[in-house]
């Protein structure tokens, strides 16, 4: 006996949701082409939702060529119609339907770095040997260079944290902290990274990243703990900064 197939239970973030609830809105014609979306602030207690939620859905629309986003100015309604043109900060082409709604926003990927690579970075201070340092130093390198050519390349920066994880001797770590950065190739983050990071930030993350690289050469699993939860706070603080200043 044949039974038919119920359909997949389809699951979404909840970013993905109050971007549809937003497009719902915008076609219906609540918010007209060139009129500008409700502060962030009022949307959250509009929707009952945060205001991270909301400002991920914001850069999740921008993707997809709904919106234009401006931190300081606003997020303005664009004509669906119109030819979709990148948003600045995005590979043209980078913005197709597979990767305008990544399956984890880059809010929710922040907190779970906060969460595996602050142990990760203290156990590599346990373990790491002298050519784990070395190879930590040449990566520190490569990103002060990769931020002087480019503040959208993370070849230095992604071989760094990987490079931690695979210091700690944990197998499992090294897959998930390398699963965690794949996570950060897609349009959405990509955007994120174009609206709040700044040359500051810059400098910054490569200080935070030298007080990483000292905790774990002096084999100091306290202070490397510490120096990547401050390292990626800052990040998340950043990334959490609304998109209308004051708003």
């Amino acid at each position: 006996m044949s039974h038919q197939r119920l359909p997949p239970i389809e699951t979404k973030r909840l970013y993905q949701h109050i971007a549809g609830v937003l497009r719902e809105s915008m076609d219906s014609g609540r918010f007209g082409i060139g009129s500008y979306l409700p502060p962030e602030r009022e949307l959250a207690d509009q929707l009952g939702v945060s205001r991270a939620s909301v400002r991920e859905a914001l850069i999740a629309l921008e993707v997809q060529g709904r919106v234009s986003v401006r931190v300081g100015a606003g997020v303005q309604v664009l004509d669906a119609s119109a030819p979709k043109a990148e948003a600045p900060g995005i590979a043209p082409g980078a913005s197709g339907a597979s990767a305008d709604e990544p399956p984890v926003g880059p809010l929710e990927l922040l907190e779970a770095r906060l969460v595996v690579e602050t142990e990760t970075a203290a156990l590599a201070a346990r373990h790491a040997t002298e050519q784990d340092v070395q190879a930590l130093q040449r990566s520190l390198d490569q990103m002060v260079q990769d931020h002087a050519r480019n503040p959208l390349l993370h070849d230095g920066d992604r071989a760094f944290h990987i490079g931690i994880a695979r210091a700690s001797g944990n197998a499992a770590l090294l897959f998930i902290v390398t699963t965690l950065w794949d996570q950060r190739y897609t349009p959405m983050q990509e955007r994120m990274e174009t609206l709040f990071t700044t040359p500051g930030l810059h400098v910054a993350a490569v200080d935070d990243h030298r007080r990483v690289l000292e905790a774990i050469a002096a084999h100091d699993p306290a202070a490397a703990r510490q120096a990547m939860r401050r390292h990626l706070t800052t990040v998340r603080k950043t990334f959490s900064r609304a998109i209308v200043a004051g708003r």
